[in-house]
Parts: C-alpha cells; structure tokens; sequence
C-alpha cells in the first residue's frame, strides 16, 4: 500500500498549484464585484486558467486513488495538502510561519507515514487467511452437500427459496442440481456444460461461448478457493470475523460487473468449504446460498459428470 504515497503527493501537489495559482489571479483582478469590470479581468487573466487546468488534474487523480484504494485510507492523505500549503506561502508569497504551524506540520506528516504502515499490517494477516485457506482447498479432492438458494429480487419483497444438491470433483467436474420446487441440472466437465430443466437439454463448448465460460471459471474457483488468487478477475479482501473467514470480491472486468457487482464468501474458520455464499447482481438482486451436510474427499460417482449430448 506505500504505492499510495507518490500519487497523493502529486495529487495535493496540483491541488496546491491550483490554489497558488489561484491566489496571484485574485491579487491581479479587479476588486471583487457584480460588475463587468470584475468578470472580465477573471476572463483574461491566465493564472486563473492554469489554477482551473491544476484542479482538473488533480480532481481525474483523486478519482483513480478513491477507486483503487480503501477510503478510509486516502481521505486522510488529503492533508499532505496542508503541508504543501505552507510550503507554498513561504516560496511565493514570502509569508511567516510560526513554530506551532510547523508542528502541526510534523505531525500531519506522521499520520501520513502511519497509513500504510497500517495497511501493511492488515494485508499480512489478509494474506495469512488467504493462504490458510488455499492451502486446505488445495488438498480437498470432491465435495458433496446441500444448499438452500434464497433469491431476493430488488423489484419484489417476495423470496424464492430454492433448495438442491452439489457434486464437485477437483479440479473442473461440477454438478448443480435443483430439486425443488423445480428440477433443474447444470454439469460442468471441463469444457463442456451441460444445462437441462424440465423442457429441454442443450451443452455448450465453453471455449465458444464466452458467458458459460465466465460462469464455469466463477463456479469451479469459488469451490476450489482459487478465485481468491484470480487478481486480474476480481479484487479482494480476506479478514476474520468472529469465528468465520470472509472473503469480499468484487469484479475487475466488464463482462463479470454485468454478471455481479460483489460475492462473498463465508468460510468457518479453520474450514476450506464455504458456510454461505452472497451474490449481488449489478441490477440490485441478491442470492444467499447455504451450504448444508457438507462431506469432502468422498467417492463421488463419474457418471454424475457425464455430458449427455
């Protein structure tokens, strides 16, 4: 997280730029007021330019640090404006600042240095978990259990309740199978998917078919854990929450933003299978699902994988 430093430095830079620049055009202008005389010194006067094009540049880089970082983290790193501040009024306007000025300078810069030290400390205990996890996923061969899917949508204050049964072989075999209150199937082994309700049934290449193939990669790496590595899919988090692991992703790429806009993923702790996964779609939908009777590394029947063409 020390990368965020460098790029609030040069965003309280331009953002003192701006107001430097905007302090020598008042000091040029007209005395303030609702006369032409005012406006049209603001409208010749290139300093107030240039203040406008600083605070632009500094306004399109506050957006990328908001977006990228924590919040909590870079609101605070506005104050190396401050800093700026007073170096500002030293070099171009000659003005006086006293000792008890310079301390509350000292410490500002303090709290700044504190901020990702901070971060540092947290991300290690995320990456602990983190690995904890992998590491206990990766030696878990099959996986069989119950699930309850409760489905809220953003329009309706009615839930629909879903209930099924789940197979899963390391490291692409996977079956989704509803029971009630309607009989639904998905398998996945490994190119190929399979969908079938009570009308139809039709398999898809996913190496074609770019949505099977972005639900496959989410569906078999949240069994296996291994979304949790998949940074160039999905930032994360991984803290500890009482007595559970939760893991937070949110979608980097447009095609998964317009499938979810967040998972999240609820492990005991000490646990490699997951107690509830959330899904919230772009829309405002939202999907509970509750894993039940969970029982892993045991036999699990192939012809519960077959892809019936």
């Amino acid at each position: 997280m020390w990368k965020i430093i460098p790029l609030c430095i040069l965003q309280s830079a331009l953002l003192t730029g701006g107001q430097v620049f905007l302090k020598f055009a008042l000091m040029r202008m007209a005395p303030f007021g609702w006369n032409r005389a005012f406006w049209s010194s603001v409208f010749v006067n290139w300093q107030f330019a240039a203040c406008g094009a600083f605070f632009l540049m500094a306004s399109l880089l506050w957006m990328y640090i908001v977006k990228v970082f924590p919040f909590s983290m870079a609101y605070p790193l506005v104050s190396l404006s401050y800093v700026f501040g007073m170096l500002a009024a030293i070099l171009f306007f000659h003005e006086e600042v006293p000792m008890t000025r310079w301390l509350g300078v000292l410490l500002i810069m303090a709290g700044c240095m504190l901020m990702p030290a901070g971060a540092k400390a947290q991300g290690k205990g995320d990456a602990t978990i983190r690995q904890k996890i992998l590491s206990m996923a990766s030696q878990t061969k099959t996986l069989q259990c119950d699930f309850v899917q409760t489905r809220q949508l953003a329009m309706l204050s009615d839930k629909q309740v879903s209930r099924g049964k789940l197979f899963f072989a390391a490291p692409d075999r996977l079956r989704w199978e509803y029971v009630s209150p309607y009989a639904n199937l998905l398998v996945m082994n490994g190119q190929e998917v399979m969908a079938r309700d009570s009308r139809r049934s039709h398999v898809v290449d996913t190496r074609h078919n770019r949505m099977y193939r972005e639900m496959t990669r989410l569906l078999v790496g949240s069994l296996s854990a291994q979304i949790l590595l998949d940074d160039s899919q999905f930032s994360s988090s991984v803290v500890q929450s009482g007595q559970e692991w939760v893991a937070t992703l949110t979608p980097r790429r447009k095609e998964l933003r317009r499938l979810f806009s967040r998972i999240v993923i609820h492990f005991p702790v000490g646990q490699c299978v997951a107690s509830k996964v959330e899904l919230t779609e772009s829309k405002g939908d939202h999907t509970l699902i509750e894993i039940q009777n969970a029982k892993s590394d045991q036999p699990i029947a192939d012809k519960l994988f077959e892809i019936k063409k």
